[in-house]
C-alpha cells in the first residue's frame, strides 16, 4: 500500500489539485488540509478532484489569523469517489 503515498503537490496532474472545483462538494469544515491527506485521496480514487476555500462573512484579510476564516472545500468528478473519500478519509483537524 505504501506505494500509493509517493505524490507531492508539485506531481498532481494540472486538473487534479489547488483551485480544481467539480460538481461533487465535500466541505470538511477546517481551514486547510493536510498534504497526507492529499496524498490519501490521490492514491485511493480514479477521477479528478481538487480543493478551493472559500472565506466566511467576518473574514479580514488584515487581521494576523486571516486564513482561519474560511473552510477548505473538496471537489470530486465523480459523485462515487465523493463517496468514498467521506467513508475512508479521516480529515485531521491540527
Amino acid at each position: 500500500m505504501q506505494e500509493n503515498f509517493d505524490y507531492s503537490v508539485d506531481k498532481l496532474p494540472d486538473d487534479v489539485g489547488y483551485n480544481c472545483i467539480y460538481e461533487y462538494k465535500w466541505n470538511i469544515q477546517h481551514h486547510g488540509l493536510a498534504l497526507s491527506t492529499v496524498t490519501e485521496i490521490q492514491g485511493l480514487i480514479k477521477n479528478r478532484w481538487g480543493w478551493h476555500f472559500e472565506p466566511h462573512k467576518d473574514m479580514d484579510y488584515q487581521n494576523e489569523h486571516w486564513f482561519e476564516k474560511q473552510d477548505c472545500i473538496l471537489s470530486f468528478e465523480s459523485r462515487y469517489d465523493l463517496i468514498l473519500c467521506k467513508l475512508c478519509i479521516t480529515i485531521n483537524k491540527y
